[in-house]
């Protein structure tokens, strides 16, 4: 004797569709973006103020001639505590899940 079992993966799609994927990439980026904020370098404040997200949601941009060397090299002297190169890594060590939340949040799920 068989059993026939039906399963409608409809809905299960719809979420895990395309649109829903780049509306949670999207609203996890910009939770990540304020979140780093607080371990941005602060002279001028100026570089927190300018951080962006792609209309994709796919990266986190910071349009200043002085963003990608304050992002990659180490100085000795930084004028806000706390503060200083990758600020990704140092965010993502402390709000990664709510990251994960917010892409769930954003996919509908």
């Amino acid at each position: 004797m068989g059993v026939k079992v039906n399963i409608n993966l409809d809905g299960v799609k719809k979420k895990l569709g395309k649109k829903n994927l780049e509306k949670g990439k999207y609203a996890l980026a910009n939770q990540a973006l304020a979140d780093m904020n607080q371990f941005i370098p602060a002279d001028s404040y100026l570089l927190r103020q300018v951080g962006a997200v792609a209309a994709d949601g796919s990266t986190l941009i910071w349009k200043t001639p002085y963003a990608k060397r304050l992002f990659y090299n180490q100085f000795s002297n930084y004028t806000t505590p706390g503060t200083g190169p990758r600020w990704d890594l140092e965010a993502k060590t402390m709000f990664m899940s709510d990251w994960l939340t917010a892409f769930k949040k954003g996919c509908g799920l």
